[in-house]
């Protein structure tokens, strides 16, 4: 089964989002923890901590994977920070220890990764949290905000504001 279009630029905002914002969309605070990782679609995926020490996957996707670039540059250099100039003998810090604390607005979606030696049909359950938008505090204090609602819920937002 053919999953994405031939032309990009049939790509539209509207058809985007369709695809990635199956479920209603949720607000929550995550820490993100300077830990990355790209898909095959060359989104954005960063682990952060929800519920105090429940690991997800958080992901940019799509036109978002862009605006994205800020948060990951200074994720990596809040790692620098805490890693500069360590004694040989002295371990890095766990990277859950650097957090930073991010206002998220997105989809849950879940995926299923085969788990085990093989010799048993056991699967993991990964939770991803498919971001729309997101804002947190910038190194030096200031309010940072990205992203946009999802398309979907724009439409619905416009067309209540003409009732």
């Amino acid at each position: 089964m053919k999953k994405r279009l031939e032309n990009p630029s049939l790509i539209t905002p509207s058809y985007e989002d369709k695809g990635l914002f199956k479920k209603p969309p949720t607000e929550l605070v995550v820490q993100l923890i300077p830990k990355f990782g790209k898909n095959t679609r060359r989104d954005v995926i960063i682990k952060g901590l929800v519920q105090g020490d429940v690991e997800v996957e958080v992901v940019f996707a799509g036109r978002r994977k862009k605006q994205a670039a800020e948060l990951v540059a200074l994720l990596r250099r809040k790692w620098e920070v805490a890693t500069y100039r360590l004694p040989k003998d002295v371990p890095p810090p766990d990277r859950k220890e650097i957090q930073l604390p991010t206002r998220v607005q997105g989809s849950w979606r879940t995926r299923m990764t085969e788990m085990g030696d093989g010799t048993q049909d056991l699967y993991l359950r990964e939770y991803q949290l498919l971001v729309a938008r997101w804002a947190y505090h910038s190194e030096g204090g200031a309010f940072r905000s990205f992203g946009e609602p999802p398309f979907v819920e724009q439409l619905m937002d416009e067309a209540n504001a003409d009732v």
